[in-house]
This record gives structure tokens, sequence and C-alpha cells, in this order.
């Protein structure tokens, strides 16, 4: 078998990773790992804008309004806008939400680390450097393009 490009091997590693957590997701705390995704942006921020939101999903403002209704409906989150700017509507975790992602967010971290340390030669630290170091010269690149225009 050839050797897969490093760019399709990190796709290929991320969207089996995915799919594992939303399955374990689904079963453990009844969410989707796309929901999970919603709420740890949220708690990231503490208090974000539906328009930085959607930017850090990678959505359009109109789909993270529409996924809103069912976080309010669960006591997840709150919304509310600032006095006199009818147009900014900001998101905050309830203590539920908060909950829920802290629970399930180290839920899976500690899935994740199970599951690598079972194999020699996977080393975490080294793994997690490497990463981030890649991360923050993709957010670099990204940070400079945007500068250009």
């Amino acid at each position: 078998m050839p050797q897969l490009r490093i760019s399709f091997l990190l796709n290929k590693v991320v969207g089996e990773m995915n799919n594992q957590a939303d399955g374990l997701l689904r079963n453990k705390f009844r969410i989707t790992y796309s929901q999970f995704v919603f709420l740890v942006n949220v708690e990231e921020h503490v208090e974000i804008d539906v328009t930085r939101l959607a930017e850090a999903l990678g959505v359009t403002k109109s789909a993270v309004s529409k996924r809103l209704t069912w976080f309010l409906d669960r006591d997840f989150v709150t919304v509310h806008q600032t006095p006199g700017d009818s147009k900014s509507v900001f998101i905050s975790l309830t203590h539920k939400g908060k909950e829920l992602a802290h629970a399930s967010g180290e839920f899976l971290e500690n899935e994740f680390l199970n599951t690598i340390s079972r194999y020699e030669g996977v080393d975490y630290s080294t793994l997690s450097s490497e990463l981030m170091k890649i991360y923050e010269r993709l957010q670099k690149r990204k940070d400079a393009e945007r500068e250009k225009d």
C-alpha cells in the first residue's frame, strides 16, 4: 500500500477520531460530537457572539442561530444582547452547559489517551507538542493572509 501524504493521513486520523468521539458522546452523554464542539467553543470564550462562533465552527451565522434552540431548550446556553445593540447576540454556557462541556471533554480526552497509551512508540507529550507547532504555524499563515486583504 502506498504511503499516504501527511495531509491526507492527518485528515483520516481526525475523521476517525471525530467518528469515534461521536459514538462515545452519544452513548455516554446523549449529545453528538458536533454539539460537543459547539459547547466547547462557547466555553473557551466564556461569552461569544454568533458571528465569532460561526467562524470558529466553520459554519454560517444562520446555522448557529438555527442550532441555538436545541441548546436553549436543554438549558445548556443563555443568550443576551447588549443594550442599544439589537444586532449582536451573545451566547454563554449555563451551569448545566459548563458541567456537560467539562465532563464530556474530560471523558473524550481520557478515552483518547487510553487508546494511544496502549501502543508502544506513541509518546503523547511529543505528539501534543508537535501538533501544537503545526497548529501555530497554520494560524500564523492564516493571520498573515488576513493582513494581506
